[in-house]
């Protein structure tokens, strides 16, 4: 199978559908990362996307604030 998209950034990890060592490429992102720093990455054999991304990378969410009656 030929890969999903294009991408300039491409790894070797092992994915969780095919249970074996897959090349992973980043799809393009709507989130507006830029190439190469956006965390999510997907398979190139079945599409399977997984979030891979350094600790330091990864911000806290936002917590929200309620006020009580």
């Amino acid at each position: 199978m030929t890969a999903l998209w294009s991408s300039p950034e491409r790894r070797s990890e092992r994915c969780p559908s095919c249970a074996e060592e897959r090349a992973f490429e980043q799809p393009p992102c709507a989130e507006g990362h830029e190439p190469g720093q956006c965390p999510e990455w997907a398979c190139v054999d079945c599409g399977h996307a997984v979030m891979l991304a350094a600790a330091e990378t990864i911000r806290p969410a936002r917590q929200l604030v309620t006020a009580s009656a």
